[in-house]
């Protein structure tokens, strides 16, 4: 009985053993398995353009008479994309703009003051206003004395005498014209003519920027990502519609969206990497800018326990060489480094 035991308690025991081997080598196999991740925090992000892609709406509700660009055309700031027909508004502009020249024609007038012509034949006016007057005094004194001896009636004597004070406002007259011409515009003149001259164009340039809303320029140079609408359509400024989409693709970033519990632990110059997810291929770079303000997420994460109110902080990467697809609106993963 004794020698029966003796075998049976280690065979019983050997199950136990293999059993607690088991146990250890799954442990240990386990932990050689487990791989660290390399970033400190990951989010989710879309591909931009390095300008940022603006999408441009009109200023003017009208029909577009001309798209002179096509999509994916290099185009410089500055440049006319579309043009909306606004007939009424191009010629009240150039209205305005022959009144303006009118008016400043005429400011320059009472600037410039007499031309010396013109004081020449003022000096001359009073020089024959002064002979009329010297003629009329003469013949009056004539009919003072032979009234005297009754050879002059009473009425010639008052007509000489009302002869004599036409002659005298004559002069005076001829003699404030010239006075005027060579003292020159009050200043009280100068400055109705200037601001005469100054609101006509005002009113110049307001007609102008009014035909100009005909016009949409692109306000960065870049690439015509996207032209939504074309000749013989409706402008739908008025709706805020958007006619066409600009960026500039030779130069990429990301807009990632920092979750709120990661805000903190980003910061400016941190090193990032850029994944389409499922993908293995990287692209280096850094966080460029950040934003000092919390706002609501706008790209959506494919993992389903993720909230999609929880407030991000929008950062914005730069690449530091390769750059991924020229897709605006690709969306992409970013991992931020420790």
């Amino acid at each position: 009985m004794r020698s029966l035991a003796a075998l049976i308690l280690p065979l019983l025991a050997l199950p136990l053993l293999g059993c607690d081997d088991a146990a250890q080598g799954g442990a240990v196999s386990a932990a050689s398995l487990a791989v660290p991740t390399p970033y400190l925090l990951t989010a989710v992000g879309r591909v931009d353009s390095g300008s940022e892609a603006r999408q441009l709406v009109a200023a003017a509700d009208g029909v577009i008479s001309r798209v002179p660009v096509r999509r994916g055309q290099r185009v410089s700031a500055g440049q006319l994309l579309l043009q909306i027909d606004c007939a009424q508004r191009d010629a009240a502009a150039r209205a305005q703009q022959a009144e303006a020249q009118r008016q400043q024609a005429s400011t320059l007038t009472v600037l410039d003051g007499a031309r010396t012509q013109e004081r020449a034949a003022a000096a001359s006016a009073v020089l024959g206003a002064q002979a009329a007057r010297d003629e009329a005094a003469d013949r009056l004194a004539q009919a003072q004395a032979l009234l005297a001896n009754g050879f002059v009636s009473r009425r010639e004597l008052a007509l000489r005498q009302n002869m004599l004070a036409i002659a005298d406002a004559a002069l005076a007259t001829a003699q404030a014209q010239a006075s005027l011409l060579v003292e020159g515009p009050r200043a009280s003149d100068r400055s109705a003519a200037l601001a005469a001259a100054d609101a006509a164009q005002a009113a110049a340039a307001a007609a102008s920027a009014q035909a100009r809303q005909c016009s949409l320029f692109s306000p960065v140079a870049g690439d015509v990502l996207q032209i939504l609408r074309r000749e013989g359509e409706f402008s739908g400024a008025s709706q805020g519609t958007v006619l066409i989409i600009v960026g500039d693709m030779a130069r990429r970033v990301v807009r990632a969206e920092i979750s709120d519990r990661d805000a903190a632990l980003v910061h400016i110059g941190q090193r990032v990497d850029v994944w389409i997810e499922g993908q293995p291929q990287r692209w280096a770079g850094h966080i460029a800018s950040l934003a000092q303000v919390m706002g609501r997420r706008s790209a959506r994460s494919l993992d389903p326990t993720d909230r999609f109110d929880r407030d991000v902080r929008e950062a914005f990467v730069e690449f530091d060489g390769a750059m991924p697809p020229a897709l605006v609106g690709l969306r992409v993963m970013v991992g931020a480094k420790p």
